[in-house]
């Protein structure tokens, strides 16, 4: 063989041989300029290099023009491309008007599922997102993750060009390193490569992965996610012999128990099910539904349950096999362990077929095992739930994290590739990733930031935001959302989809990777539905079918497992700020309040009350907390309502490479997960005898027996309100509008969407831990959080709290330079640049709504780039007063349309940034001298009341009683 032959011509001869060999051939640009190899293939493949010269010339050319991996340079590490404009849709766009902001429909990603959402662009620069109304995942709603994504395209610190070994590199680099190296994997079958990936529901990933897989026979893939379903999936197998995902119709349910998890907030469909949840307590013609949540950490759905049972993680087991075995009674024998089991059995058999039973990821296998049980027994499979194909699936032969570790340790493992995440920081533990991964000879991440993973691997490659890349993702249900750009790339990159399109052998073109997949699915009319897909967002009639799924013949409950006989229970749970450290780096998520603790920048050890007595801590409070041997010092944080002898740690913080915003702040949970009890674990508690800072926006939780959050029984005539008192202060006349809003408590769930809704519309600052921890945070929207009762097992009680904007406003008569004024339409309106910062507002103002600038905060770090910020609300320098300003941009734009179309502003028109965000829709805005108005019509509502109205301030925004049904303790 020749010097200039590389490989083997015998194992050369062998690959082409196969079926694949016209693709292998193709795939193989450099080895088929080798003049040796290629005056060999010649010879003894004529056919193979008559089929495959055309195709490959094109390939080629297209490669060396594009993104392929001959000409990767053009992703590029130039100058020019670093510094490219975004793309300028003032020209060359049919319809388009310049300085008028475009919508793109898209779909974002959130653990491996798609939520479709709307996209505002302006100029080419996404500034806003909204939820795509046509998206069942959505229906136009957004969660705290889904809104920070405009943040996260413009992090200062996402990779922006390749890194070899730690040290900057280019393309070009990168380029020549690996080519060879791909086309030695190609004719070696694979052997000794491995990839390690995230699950995704994405069809075009999946088909990509299954040509990648042709290509290297040998390769191995694992899949892993710190966020994992193995639990339900194991239970689905063991009962129906098959995997199977469940997606809930709550519209139907007329009682749903709950058996740990958040069903509002950690599951695939979380804004569905809370839409889904209200829209069946607004139903005229039913009664409410009955929520049972069965908890061991405060939640969401438990905050919103007619009532709370509260465990240990150690007694869930138990108590599932209670309810089971009660069901097959009738009526339910009395639980003297359990009371609450007979009350909730006879409800779910009153109920039957409506009835629906709800389990929590973090559960053992065990216990959804039985909550399948009893949802068959119910009859709710057909009802209340419907099972589909899994939207995720495990593609055959795929491997875990803990198979990867043992290859690396047996030296099976010769190239490895990590596509997409963080493992290294994710990992379990027990498995020390960055030390196995440095022992593999080649390594290679794909990921958006130079972190954790990226420090070990000798190749980091950038990953492209979803904003600026094109995808499809499933849904919870399987509906499918196209992912497209919403701007150029703003910094050099490839996508998951493009990088297996290398591996794959085909064109580095991500629009072109997904058409390939849907061309395929739908053969002719493809240019015209692909057009209507990409303008909806979504792909009509994508969501997965029912299957029938059926029992084992031969399954039988698995025999209970004992539980520990001492010990503190830890349970592990996605952070409801930073999910599971992928938005460490993201300053609108790092100071958004906790829903239930109202803690920002930082995560601590959840505890219980009486917990806390018998260590004798109180919140900020350090324990060295041991699990399996491993120990890790961190402060507590008593949270009403928690499981007694029970711990609640949050992932996601401690992180040591998150950026400039994100590293060092909170503790690393991860530290002490182990690989085989991921979600619940038996610890022991020693208090440190320390003080840890936490930072929390709310100091007070007790109603104090003030009507601040007021609730009414069903069928209750009115709540009590404060009659109208005489004023000194001037009567204002309205001739066109009078604006106005009216929260709804009773829909609230404590989401928080509203309050960074809020942020990203309105160009709020952050303001850095320090200045949080001096209670200067700049959000316009607080949701206060408070709790009555027992502090073991409270009331929970959300209330947002915007600008009140009073008719009788006592902050504008005490402004000296009459800064804070009253517009002609019923708006509390703050005139930044007549104001001095006397803060004499602030003072006045009983709900303590305003916020005072009191640093330069858009010029730290904490601030996004300018790019991010919407041209259309001012930008406030230091020394003014801001707050809610009802979105007052969104009313003249709105008023400019109507005038444009000589027509009056219909209602519903105008939408605020919290109004639009609300899963629930809890906020209702409007016109108020529109006697039609929805807001009106909630005014007159019996539950309508205002807040501190015995002050007389008579507020525009007004709230509605939160129903509560009596319920039976027991």
């Amino acid at each position: 063989m020749g010097e200039d032959a590389p490989f083997d011509l015998d194992v050369l001869r062998a690959r082409l041989s196969t079926e694949n060999g016209p693709r292998l051939w193709r795939s193989l640009e450099e080895l088929a300029d080798v003049p040796e190899v290629r005056r060999y293939v010649e010879a003894e493949f004529p056919d193979i290099v008559q089929a495959s010269s055309i195709d490959r010339r094109t390939l080629l050319k297209l490669m060396s023009a594009s993104f392929a991996l001959g000409g990767l340079a053009a992703c590029n590490g130039s100058e020019a491309g670093k510094n490219a404009p975004l793309l300028s849709q003032s020209r060359n766009m049919p319809g388009y008007t310049p300085g008028v902001p475009l919508t793109v429909a898209t779909s974002l990603p959130l653990n491996g599922f798609g939520r479709g959402v709307l996209v505002k662009t302006q100029e080419g620069r996404p500034i806003k997102i909204e939820g795509n109304p046509l998206h069942p995942a959505s229906l136009g709603a957004t969660d705290v993750f889904a809104q920070a994504e405009i943040l996260s395209l413009y992090d200062p610190d996402r990779s922006g060009a390749p890194l070899q070994n730690g040290l900057p590199g280019s393309w070009e680099e990168l380029t020549s390193f690996i080519r060879p190296v791909r086309n030695e994997l190609v004719v070696a079958e694979g052997r000794g490569l491995h990839v390690l990936m995230s699950p995704t529901s994405s069809p075009t990933l999946h088909r990509l992965i299954t040509q990648a897989r042709q290509l290297f026979p040998l390769a191995q893939w694992h899949v892993f996610s710190p966020i994992d379903d193995d639990n339900r999936r194991a239970a689905a197998m063991d009962v129906f012999g098959q995997d199977a995902d469940l997606v809930y119709d709550l519209t139907q349910a007329d009682v749903i128990v709950t058996l740990g998890g958040d069903l509002f907030a950690e599951e695939p469909g979380h804004l569905r099910y809370a839409a889904d949840y209200q829209k069946r307590r607004r139903m005229p013609d039913r009664e409410l539904p009955r929520l049972f949540s069965v908890e061991a950490r405060p939640s969401l759905v438990g905050a919103r349950a007619d009532e709370r049972i509260v465990l240990r993680p150690r007694e869930f087991e138990a108590f599932a096999r209670a309810l089971a075995a009660s069901l097959e009674t009738n009526p339910a024998p009395a639980s003297g362990v359990y009371p609450s089991v007979s009350r909730l059995a006879n409800e779910l058999r009153r109920a039957g077929s409506r009835g629906l039973v709800v389990v929590g990821r973090e559960q053992p296998a065990r216990v959804h095992a039985l909550a399948l049980a009893i949802n068959t027994r119910l009859g709710a499979f057909g009802t209340t739930i419907r099972t589909i194909e899994p939207v995720r699936p495990i593609i055959d032969g795929v491997r875990t994290l803990n198979d990867l570790m043992q290859a690396i340790e047996a030296g099976q493992v010769s190239h490895l590739v990590v596509l997409g995440g963080n493992p290294v920081y994710t990992a379990p533990a027990d498995i020390d990733l960055a030390a196995l991964i440095r022992r593999v000879p080649l390594s290679l991440h794909l990921g958006q930031h130079r972190d954790e993973t990226a420090s070990v691997c000798h190749w980091h490659v950038p990953e492209a935001h979803p904003l600026e890349s094109w995808g499809d993702l499933r849904g919870f249900d399987g509906t499918v959302g196209l992912r497209q750009p919403a701007t150029m790339p703003l910094r050099p990159a490839l996508s998951a989809e493009e990088f297996l399109g290398l591996m794959a052998g085909q064109n580095v073109d991500g629009r072109g990777l997904v058409q390939a997949t849907w061309r395929e699915a739908w053969g002719d009319g493809f240019e015209e539905r692909w057009a209507r897909s990409l303008e909806d967002g979504v792909i009509d009639g994508s969501a997965l079918p029912t299957i029938d799924v059926r029992w084992r013949s031969d399954w039988q409950p698995q025999p209970a497992t004992p539980a520990p006989a001492s010990g503190i229970d830890v349970v592990f749970a996605p952070d409801p700020s930073v999910w599971d450290g992928s938005y460490a780096n993201n300053g609108w998520l790092q100071e958004l309040p906790k829903p239930l603790t109202k803690q920002v920048w930082g995560n601590a050890a959840l505890i219980a009350p009486e917990t806390a007595d018998i260590f004798g801590l109180s919140s900020g409070d350090a324990i060295d907390l041991s699990i399996e041997g491993r120990v890790m010092r961190i402060p507590v944080w008593v949270l009403p309502g928690h499981a007694r002898e029970t711990v609640t740690l949050t992932l996601g913080y401690g992180r040591r490479q998150a950026g400039r915003i994100g590293s060092d702040v909170g503790f690393d949970a991860y530290a002490v997960r182990p690989l085989h009890r991921p979600w619940i674990v038996t610890g022991a508690i020693k208090v440190a005898g320390e003080r840890i800072q936490l930072i929390s926006t709310q100091q007070h939780h007790s109603l104090q027996g003030r009507d601040i959050v007021r609730v009414m029984a069903p069928g209750q005539a009115a709540v009590r309100e404060t009659g109208e008192q005489p004023s000194l202060y001037p009567e204002w006349p309205y001739e066109e509008h009078a604006w106005g809003m009216a929260i709804d408590l009773d829909a609230c769930i404590g989401c928080n969407a509203c309050v960074i809704a809020c942020q990203a519309e309105n160009n709020i600052a952050v303001v850095g831990p320090e200045e949080a921890a001096k209670g200067r945070a700049m959000h316009w929207l607080r949701v206060d959080r408070y709790y009555s009762g027992d502090t073991a097992d409270p009331n929970t009680y959300f209330q947002p709290v915007p600008c009140m904007h009073c008719e009788k406003a006592p902050c504008e008569v005490v402004c000296p330079v009459n800064a804070t004024v009253h517009s002609s339409e019923g708006l509390n309106d703050m005139v930044y640049n007549r104001c001095i910062g006397t803060r004499t507002c602030s003072n006045n103002c009983p709900y303590k709504v305003r916020r005072f600038n009191f640093l330069d905060y858009q010029g730290t770090d904490y601030t996004a780039s300018p790019d991010a910020m919407s041209p259309q609300v001012t930008v406030r320098d230091r020394g003014v007063m801001e707050k809610c300003t009802y979105c007052v941009q969104r009313i003249g734009a709105a008023r400019a349309d109507a005038r444009i179309e000589d027509r009056r502003l219909r209602d519903g028109e105008v939408m605020t940034a919290c109004q639009q965000a609300c899963p629930t829709q809890a906020i209702v805005f409007g016109d108020v001298n529109d006697p039609g108005s929805a807001v009106s019509r909630l005014k007159k509502s019996p539950r309508n009341y205002a807040l501190l109205g015995d002050l007389n301030t008579r507020p525009r925004t007004t709230y509605l009683a939160l129903i509560e049904a009596p319920t039976e303790n027991g």
